[in-house]
């Protein structure tokens, strides 16, 4: 039974300490029942649906409509600017008194409420909604500096506050007016059209991207158009136009310039018309909204809209391709034999014949990132009809992009389907003309381009020489021009020895170049070798065994700015750069002292008989490069 009754005992306890926990925790501080005793006004904005304003102006009346927005709808009707009614409410939310005059039943009597400006006060604000409304009296300044008298409807006592809120409810109706041009979404705009006394300018949205429909069918410049579509939507009202006779000079009878943009699922465009500047102030523009009353003034800035020109507004990027839909690259050079770059996987192939041949992948990558990249230096024809004028009658070089399916399915057939196909014409100042032949224009380029457009097999071979590991080399003999060979191999202890011969070998020097050699990698491929690059009679020769063989020749100028090499097994002639070059040249022996005879007033010094002459030095091949020009194969 004790049992018993000490655990009755604790479950009593226990809910009692829940029931005073949750009592003390629904109870307010004295510091919040000071905070909430010192608020002037208690209510919920959402539940808020008018708000009546009366001040030395008039009076002004916003309401919230079906959608949850405001309008003013006296004196005018016209959206309201939430931002104003946000900071209304917060500030009313915020009212606290700083003193009480009277109390909540006894108040204070009428002379009182005269004295302070509260008998027939000419400020008020009404707050109308759900619940019951709540009405706020601003009388006049109080003793204190920045506080004013009010009073709330039903409540007799006389508040000090602030004058914060009696300031916000003083501004003219215009300050409640939304200043933003229009409410259109820019986003969802698909259609927008400019007329001017130069013309009209027709724009489509489709599938996220602008297109000109009219005067041109082109490619539009999504950056620009979308630009130029939120000026004409979102652009700043400066002030509303009241003044009949300013009204009737502002030129919108016949408007420079009009403007319509088409929202998706709108059956109507919204209409901005802009008319002529007034006189007293070129910096504005007098303008019409269809979806505002009377007449506007906005900045000069919306000028723009008058001032586009179709060329302007098109996509000056030479192709408008995605990268990762791209699965072949198509490169046919005048005479030359067509290169087909592939997809496989994250990488690229050449295809060659039936096989696989591994190839450059940074060049296929930066091919591909120019061409989408490439900017239009000019709009050089938009009807491709005069192709010999600008030799593309017989380009010089073809390509086509292009994506492959391997398998039939239900979004497209097996094989290759072209996705832009370009021809590079003549070349004039710089310059290289281009048409993309699905577009009837013919446009003009940098003439760098064609850089990345390697016509050649040989050029797109991999940058990798050799792959050998600098440790597995254990033979290496290095031919410099005019001078013996030097045969080297490791020892037991992996030095680096003369294997023929006497003399100390530079071990930092020698590895240096094992180094180069093993990693070496071409600035490019140039292409075949040919008879004046001077590989009958190389500047230097580097022959390594080990693991893996190779050998690796240097053109006979090894001065000049572009120097040429090639190697053992490979096709064709590359670049190697001056940092390699110098590595490869490097002195593999170490260079015997030279004994320098005392001057005849030294102390003890020898007589000239016994002073060892100096064994010649051998000739050092690191001379400074100069800057010749670049070799010809």
């Amino acid at each position: 039974m004790k049992l018993k009754h000490t655990i009755l005992l604790l479950l009593l306890a226990l809910g009692l300490f829940a029931f005073i926990r949750v009592y003390e925790s629904k109870q307010l501080s004295s510091s919040e029942r000071r905070e909430r005793a010192a608020r002037v006004l208690d209510f919920d904005r959402d539940a808020i649906t008018s708000i009546l304003i009366k001040n030395t102006e008039g009076k002004i009346e916003l309401r919230k409509d079906e959608a949850g927005n405001w309008r003013v709808e006296d004196p005018v009707k016209d959206r309201a600017d939430t931002m104003a009614v946000s900071q209304l409410f917060t500030t009313a939310e915020a009212l606290r008194h700083d003193a009480v005059i009277g109390d909540e039943k006894k108040g204070v009597d009428k002379d009182q409420l005269k004295d302070y400006g509260l008998s027939n006060s000419e400020t008020k604000l009404k707050l109308s909604g759900k619940d019951k409304p709540i009405e706020l009296f601003f009388g006049k300044d109080a003793a204190v500096e920045g506080r004013v008298y009010v009073k709330v409807e039903g409540n007799p006592a006389v508040y000090v506050i602030g004058k914060d809120l009696k300031e916000q409810i003083a501004k003219k109706v215009d300050d409640f007016r939304d200043h933003k041009l229009t409410d259109v979404n820019t986003t969802q705009v698909i259609k927008a059209v400019i007329r001017t006394a130069a013309g009209e300018i027709e724009m489509e949205k489709k599938d996220q991207h602008w297109a000109l429909v009219k005067p041109l069918k082109a490619r539009g410049d999504d950056a620009k158009i979308g630009d130029l579509v939120a000026q004409a939507a979102t652009t700043r009202i400066e002030s509303f136009v009241k003044d009949a006779a300013a009204a009737s000079g502002a030129g919108l009878q016949e408007p420079r310039a009009t403007i319509s943009l088409w929202s998706e699922g709108d059956a109507k465009p919204t209409v901005l018309e802009l008319g002529a500047n007034p006189k007293d102030d070129k910096e504005k523009v007098f303008a019409k909204s269809s979806s505002r009353d009377g007449v506007l003034l906005l900045p000069k800035a919306i000028e723009a809209l008058i001032d586009a020109k179709p060329n302007d507004l098109r996509d000056r990027n030479l192709i408008r391709v995605e990268a990762d839909i791209v699965d072949r690259i198509t490169i046919e050079g005048a005479g030359k034999e067509k290169i087909v770059l592939a997809r496989k996987g994250e990488s690229w192939v050449r295809k060659a014949g039936a096989q696989d041949e591994a190839i450059n992948l940074a060049a296929a990558r930066r091919l591909l990132e120019v061409l989408r990249t490439q900017p239009a230096r000019s709009f050089v024809s938009d009807v491709a009809t005069e192709l010999p004028k600008y030799g593309l009658d017989q380009p010089q070089v073809k390509v086509t992009l292009s994506s492959y399916a391997s398998e039939n399915t239900a979004e497209t057939k097996a094989g290759e389907k072209p996705i832009a196909s370009l021809h590079f014409g003549a070349l004039e100042t710089n310059l290289v003309y281009v048409q993309v032949v699905e577009e009837p224009f013919i446009v003009s380029v940098s003439e760098s381009v064609l850089e990345v457009l390697m016509t050649d097999p040989l050029q797109w071979q991999p940058l990798e020489i050799n792959r050998a590991k600098a440790e597995d080399i254990t033979t290496l003999e290095v031919t410099k021009a005019g001078q013996p060979p030097v045969s080297l191999a490791r020892d037991k202890d992996k030095n680096w020895k003369l294997a023929k011969g006497d003399g100390a070998v530079n071990q930092i020097n020698v590895t240096s170049l094992v180094n180069t050699l093993a990693g070496l990698r071409a600035v490019r491929w140039v292409g075949a070798v040919k008879p004046e690059s001077g590989f009958d009679k190389p500047s230097l020769v580097v022959a390594f065994k080990g693991a893996s063989a190779g050998k690796l020749s240097v053109g006979a100028d090894a001065k000049a700015e572009f120097v040429l090499a090639t190697a053992e097994g490979l096709n064709g002639a590359f670049e190697i750069s001056k940092p390699d070059l110098s590595a490869l040249q490097l002195s593999l022996l170490e260079k015997p002292a030279t004994s320098v005879p005392p001057s005849a007033s030294d102390a003890g010094a020898a007589p000239p008989s016994a002073v060892v002459p100096a064994a010649p030095a051998p000739a050092a091949s690191s001379e400074a490069p100069t800057q010749p020009t670049p070799p010809q194969l």
